[in-house]
């Protein structure tokens, strides 16, 4: 350990203390307002508004709109997409004292009960992309969605642990049913507004990039047996392997055969620099499983909670990209 970091540990509160928790939380808010209020014009008007906040806007009125002069368009940008990876990072502190905090244990039924939450979250970004949400669109627009889908997850882990502790039900009993009930809903509605519009319904869509994903999944679970590494068959890594390769698949189908452009900074760069409309399936496939391999190798070293929290982001990020772009092909959105 460095000095400076050492320096650093013994300032700062114990991790899920009282004081860490108002550091932890309160701390990015300050600066960000003293940066407002000292540098409005390149804090606000410069950065927040033309590149994280004004997107969001704009998507949520189909429409590029403009503050002080400052236009801004919906999509990702370089600048919200490093911002937003950034606050993913700074989120794992959090999340890990949180999960500490509630004694939550981890296991593979947590790991599956989770997925109908995030499976929600993509479907209720497909219907704001459809226009349905009115009022409430802004909430589902990235980040603001994660927003809400941590705030949802957040209060379903903290009634659970109250279940638990009271001999009632088990944590991943209501995480998976509060996210069934949700993902259930929401995807209801998006196939009920395809059966009633105008538009053609293409189920064959999500058939594809479902099938192309599961079966990926299962050549990754039986190749596996062949590797002499432990764990490689985890449930969190065949639900990442899934969650990544659904994503990758509904990249591929919409923008070979479908004519669909990609949305993320990244995916598009790897477009325009290969020139092959695979490349990101392919991409996907390879970083995918040398993150798995990596992991695997050093789970038995690594903290339980720090292991499972970046194993199962792997998964949580893929997971409603393919959810999403699945039922926009499908609507025709």
């Amino acid at each position: 350990m460095s000095t400076v970091s050492g320096r650093i540990e013994t300032v700062l509160p114990d991790t899920g203390t009282r004081a860490w928790w108002a550091l932890y939380l309160l701390a990015p808010v300050a600066l960000v307002g003293l940066g407002v209020l000292a540098f409005p014009t390149l804090v606000y008007d410069r950065f927040i508004w033309q590149y994280l906040w004004g997107p969001v806007v704009a998507d949520a009125a189909s429409r590029p709109v403009t503050h002080e002069g400052i236009r801004a368009v919906r999509g990702y940008n370089a600048v919200n997409t490093v911002t937003y990876l950034a606050a993913v990072g700074y989120s794992l502190p959090g999340l890990r004292a949180y999960l500490d905090g509630l004694d939550v244990t981890f296991d593979a039924r947590l790991a599956y009960g989770f997925a109908p939450i995030i499976v929600a979250g993509g479907a209720m970004r497909a219907l704001e992309d459809i226009g349905i949400l009115g009022e409430y669109a802004v909430l589902f627009i990235t980040p603001s969605i994660y927003v809400v889908v941590t705030a949802v997850t957040a209060l379903a882990l903290w009634i659970g642990a109250l279940g638990r502790d009271r001999g009632l039900v088990s944590i991943p009993q209501v995480i998976g049913a509060v996210g069934t009930v949700w993902a259930v809903s929401a995807l209801g509605r998006a196939v009920w507004y395809g059966a009633t519009s105008a538009a053609p319904l293409r189920l064959w869509v999500p058939i594809a990039t479902t099938g192309i994903a599961l079966g990926v999944t299962g050549l990754y679970y039986g190749g596996a047996g062949f590797i002499d590494i432990a764990n490689l068959r985890h449930p969190l890594f065949l639900l990442a392997v899934f969650g990544q390769m659904w994503d990758g698949a509904q990249n591929l189908i919409g923008v070979t055969l479908l004519g669909y452009s990609p949305k993320l900074v990244v995916t598009q760069f790897v477009y325009r620099a290969t020139g092959f409309s695979g490349s990101t399936f392919v991409l996907k496939l390879l970083v995918t499983g040398g993150i798995v391999w990596y992991l695997a190798d050093v789970k038995d070293e690594m903290n339980r909670t720090w292991w499972w929290l970046m194993t199962f982001f792997i998964g949580a990020i893929g997971l409603p990209m393919g959810v999403r772009g699945s039922l926009r092909m499908m609507l025709g959105v």
